[in-house]
């Protein structure tokens, strides 16, 4: 996308990206899961800035497993903490 696009002058959105988040999991594994999913998140955002484009993760709202809102909407609050801030650490 960088040498077609954005080499080219053409804005790139990295749009909809997410990693789901399996609450199935317990003990070692869930804290193992939780952690390569932010860091996957982390790595997208920084290799997406790096390179010219914009990223724009997909919070579609659920909060449950198999889900991936960082925002609980129905109280306006933050919900996934973990993943908005690997989001935001990608920026830097």
């Amino acid at each position: 996308m960088k040498n077609q696009f954005v080499d080219n002058n053409i804005p790139v959105i990295l749009g909809e990206f997410d990693a789901t988040r399996r609450t199935t999991l317990t003990g070692d594994d869930l804290t193992l899961h939780l952690a390569s999913r932010a860091y996957f998140l982390k790595y997208v955002v920084k290799q997406a800035t790096a390179n010219g484009m914009i990223p724009f993760y997909w919070d579609e709202g659920s909060i449950g497993n198999n889900g991936f809102g960082i925002f609980q909407r129905s109280n306006n609050t933050v919900f996934d903490r973990q993943v908005l801030n690997a989001l935001l650490e990608g920026l830097n």
